[in-house]
This record gives C-alpha cells, sequence and structure tokens, in this order.
C-alpha cells in the first residue's frame, strides 16, 4: 500500500512538472514572436497647395470661395465681376445678393462666390455706387480645376536594375488653368518636364509618354505635379505609384543542423543581405514556421547596402517549417528568394511491432525482445494513421491453449499407458503363476 501510494505521488509530481514546462513553454514563444508592422501614411487623392502669392489666389471649381476688399470710404458700392463686368451685389447700404454671391457691408468687406466656374477669373474690383467710375482692385483670381491622373509603365517596377530605362505613360484627364498651366512627372527626387507655360481655353485631358533613366535618384515615389499659374499641386495617382530598385540577394545558414532538431535547441541562423536600397526606410523580417521575428527596421540607407543579420532562439513546434526573409521599403513588403537553410524539422520517432526503435537523420537504434518459440507469419505494418495510437508492449510471450495442451498430453501419453498396461497384466499373470504354485 505504501508502495501504490508513492508511485501516485511521483505521477503527481511528474504531471505538474510537465504542466510547468508547457506553460513557460508557451509564454516564452510568444515573448519571442515580434511581429513588426510599419504603418503607411494615407496617400491622399486630392490637392495639397504649395503656393498663394495673391489675396484672392487660386480658387478650385465647384468650391466655394471668399474675396476680402477694402470698401475705402464708399457709403454705397459694388462688387463687379471682371469677366462680364457684371454687378453680383450691390450694397447701399444693405447688400443684395444675387444668386451664387454675397457679399458683406464691413470695412473691409468680404464677398463669397458659393461655386467657382471659369467666368469667376480674373481681377475682382469695388465700385462707388454713386460714381461707376470711381473703383479699386481687390485681387486677382485664378480658377483652376486640379486634374485625375493615371500612371503606367512598359515593365515591372518593383524589380528596377539600376543604369536601365522605363517607359512611363502619364494619363492627366480633365485639368483647367485661367493661366498659364504645367505638368512634370516626380520619380524619388527626379524632376521631369512633361508640359510647361502652356493655356488652356476649356477642361483638357493629355497622355504623355515620358522615358525615365533608373538611378538611386529616381527611386521612390511616383506623383505628378499640376501647376496653375504660381501655384503647384502635388497629385498621387492611379497605377504606378512607386519605382523600387531588383530585391536584395539572400543567404541563410545556421550553426547546426536543422533536418533533425529537438525542442529546446538553442539555434542561431546568419542571414546574409546583399544589395538592398530604399529612398526612405528599409527593414527585414524573418518568419520560421509560424513566427516573425524583426531583424531590422527603420533603416535609411543613402546607397546600395549589405548587411548580415544574426537570430538566435530556442526551438519549439510553432519554428517547425518553411525559413523565409521579407524586404520591407516604406510601406511595401517583398519576400525573398534566399539560399540556404529553407525549412526547419523536429526530430521524428517511430515504433515498429515487435521492437522498439526510435530513429533520427543522425543515428538509428533498435532494442527488441522476443519469445524463442517460432512465431507465426508476420502481421501487416500498421498503417500512418494507426501509429498515432499508444504503442502495445515490445515483448511477446507465447502460450499454448488448454485445448493443444491437452491433444499433446493425449499424444505423448498414449504409449506409457499400453506399457503401464500391459507391465500390470505381466504382474497379475506372475501372480497368479506364484500363488498356484503355493497352492500345490
Amino acid at each position: 500500500m505504501l508502495l501504490k501510494t508513492m508511485l501516485n505521488q511521483n505521477h503527481l509530481l511528474l504531471l505538474l512538472g510537465l504542466a510547468g514546462f508547457f506553460i513557460s513553454d508557451i509564454s516564452m514563444t510568444t515573448s519571442a514572436v515580434s511581429t513588426s508592422t510599419t504603418a503607411g501614411t494615407p496617400i491622399s487623392t486630392g490637392a495639397a497647395q504649395i503656393d498663394s502669392t495673391c489675396p484672392g489666389g487660386v480658387g478650385l471649381f465647384g468650391t466655394s470661395y471668399t474675396i476680402v476688399g477694402d470698401r475705402s470710404n464708399y457709403t454705397g458700392f459694388v462688387w463687379v465681376r471682371p469677366s462680364d463686368d457684371r454687378n453680383v451685389v450691390i450694397c447701399n447700404p444693405s447688400c443684395s445678393p444675387v444668386e451664387g454671391y454675397k457679399a458683406t457691408n464691413d470695412t473691409p468687406s468680404a464677398l463669397t462666390i458659393e461655386s467657382v466656374e471659369k467666368i469667376d477669373a480674373g481681377t475682382w474690383s469695388i465700385v462707388d455706387a454713386k460714381d461707376p467710375g470711381v473703383f479699386v482692385d481687390v485681387c486677382k483670381l485664378t480658377v483652376a480645376k486640379t486634374p485625375e491622373c493615371t500612371v503606367s509603365s512598359d515593365g515591372a517596377t518593383d524589380a528596377l536594375d539600376l543604369d536601365t530605362t522605363l517607359l512611363l505613360t502619364v494619363n492627366v484627364t480633365d485639368y483647367y488653368c485661367s493661366e498659364l498651366t504645367g505638368l512634370s512627372l516626380i520619380t524619388g527626387a527626379v524632376l521631369e518636364t512633361l508640359k510647361v507655360n502652356h493655356n488652356v481655353s476649356h477642361i483638357t485631358s493629355d497622355v504623355i509618354n515620358q522615358t525615365v533613366s533608373i538611378n538611386l535618384s529616381s527611386l521612390g515615389d511616383v506623383r505628378v505635379r499640376f501647376m496653375c499659374d504660381d501655384t503647384s499641386y502635388n497629385l498621387s495617382c492611379r497605377g504606378v505609384q512607386r519605382l523600387l530598385k531588383s530585391p536584395p540577394q539572400c543567404n541563410i545558414s545556421s550553426d547546426t543542423g536543422t533536418n533533425a532538431l529537438e525542442l529546446g535547441t538553442n539555434l542561431t541562423l546568419t542571414m546574409d543581405l546583399r544589395g538592398y536600397y530604399c529612398s526612405q526606410q528599409a527593414g527585414f523580417d524573418l518568419t520560421t514556421g509560424s513566427v516573425t521575428d524583426v531583424l531590422l527596421q527603420n533603416q535609411t540607407t543613402n546607397n546600395i547596402t549589405d548587411t548580415v543579420q544574426h537570430h538566435s532562439f530556442n526551438v519549439t513546434s510553432d519554428r517547425f517549417g518553411d525559413v523565409s526573409v521579407i524586404f520591407r521599403c516604406d510601406s511595401s513588403s517583398k519576400p525573398l528568394t534566399c539560399g540556404g537553410v529553407s525549412k526547419l524539422t523536429a526530430a521524428t520517432t517511430t515504433t515498429t511491432p515487435g521492437s522498439t526503435e526510435t530513429s533520427t537523420n543522425n543515428s538509428n537504434s533498435s532494442m527488441q525482445t522476443s519469445s524463442p518459440s517460432p512465431s507465426p507469419s508476420p502481421s501487416p505494418s500498421p498503417s500512418p494513421s494507426e501509429g498515432s495510437t499508444t504503442p502495445k508492449s515490445t515483448t511477446s510471450t507465447t502460450e499454448s491453449s488448454p485445448t493443444d495442451l491437452t491433444l499433446g498430453l493425449a499424444i505423448v501419453g498414449l504409449p506409457v499407458f499400453i506399457c503401464v498396461l500391459a507391465l500390470i497384466v505381466i504382474a497379475c499373470i506372475y501372480q497368479m503363476k506364484r500363488l498356484k504354485n503355493i497352492g500345490k
């Protein structure tokens, strides 16, 4: 009873120890997983005003716009539209608006154009209501419509080799400027002029082909710049949005074999990464099985760069599987084709009937126990699905069944029985003769 109690206690301690190891292993694996996600800056599809030289500035098609002007010392005044000299608002003393326009009888006065159109372009003025020949120029309003744009190419733009050329096709649709206008293509830090200082009398579209020389300066974001008078707008277009150099070369090595790894093994992988460049920030991620670790992040490169990265970890079950490296440049990610180590594989254990055998790729050992009696023909090997069941005892004992035992005794004992019976008969005959002689 005491021995049974001690065994039960030992079993309980063994189970508790295994549970603690399992929990600590999960915690360690969770802390080892460090995926880095670089949040990309949202790219606006609208336009951003860079420069303005006039208090009126540039009014965009279909938007509301307000001009503020000095009414001088006029008791009554009129806002006059430049394109057709129309009196749009009369303030004498209260302001009487017309459709699409309103003003304030303040000093200075503010004129609001509810929806800017081509007809609103030009120099607005305030006229004395009592003397129309007396006026004050307020501001020259430039009217513009920023275009939509699409950029396409004659080849891949995410694996470019230096000292080559790339043909980009820029499709610019529905643009207008009441003054001189221009279009430029920006690739990385390089500005290419597409159209400069030309007039358009109506809303216009253009398709322009531009050949780009690929060098470090031309790698990076692709944008179209729309210029209207002295104001510029950098536009983010559909289609090609950045030019990237061809991906770096990659090779992965390890400090030990990776084809038969035991759990808990300390493994160091070395990544040799050559010939990478990113116009903004570069980074690398290493994935082993289902675990992703950050090797390098937010690195600024001024030239083509090489690096060697070492990464050590304890082998856990979720590390088994494919090994890969991701190259991150700005907001894009690209998987690399690496040489060397491509997979981490666990050491395997197999059990065959009638024997206990543990096999790995590095060593094989076998131990077999069987009874001396000839065994029947071998049973078929278990299928892969049967291999996951609890292994049976490796020691086999051959026992005769009761029927076989009886039959054997019957076959062996028959001659003995006949001999004994014959001896009894002989003894009886001898005794009878002896008694007969005594009677005589």
